[in-house]
């Protein structure tokens, strides 16, 4: 009996967890697509002082009002570039060279075979019990999706 509460309490512990970083996730989520709507506020700036110089036909467009738009917007995409390491942090993800974003303890990339170092590599075993359509390397065991070129284990080639 004292197993079973303890499972249980492990769950709860484990669901307010997930539950925690779903919350921290969804705040710089939202702190992402504000900085995106400045973003887009500067460039709008940008376009109305293209547009004065174009309606006055002057061939002057003032370098010193761009510059602050340009400035901002490089500061906020700096901004974003780390709330999105953020968010790839409590998500447990990292991001490929290919740009698709894997799980952090992938050592190869399943859809273009790059290889991450490791300082441990262990292949899972194949547990009994699976559905039929589960699949998994036939080099390591490691489980696999139907989508994947490439082992995340150890990056042998799935499809042809």
């Amino acid at each position: 009996m004292s197993n079973f509460l303890n499972k249980l309490k492990q769950g709860v512990s484990d669901a307010g967890k997930k539950a925690q970083q779903t919350v921290e996730s969804t705040t710089l989520k939202f702190q992402v697509s504000s900085k995106e709507k400045e973003i887009e506020k500067n460039y709008t700036e940008i376009g109305r002082i293209v547009y004065r110089s174009l309606e006055t036909q002057s061939s002057f467009v003032p370098g010193a009002e761009f510059e602050k738009y340009q400035e901002a917007i490089i500061t906020l995409e700096k901004e974003i570039e780390e709330l999105n390491r953020k968010i790839q942090l409590l998500q447990n993800l990292k991001e490929c060279g290919c740009g698709k974003m894997l799980q952090a303890d992938a050592s190869y990339c399943p859809f273009c075979g790059q290889q991450f170092q490791t300082i441990v590599v262990q292949p899972v075993a194949v547990q009994a019990g699976h559905s039929e359509k589960a699949i998994f390397c036939p080099k390591c065991g490691e489980s696999a999706t139907l989508g994947d070129h490439f082992c995340r284990g150890c990056g042998f080639r799935l499809t042809e």
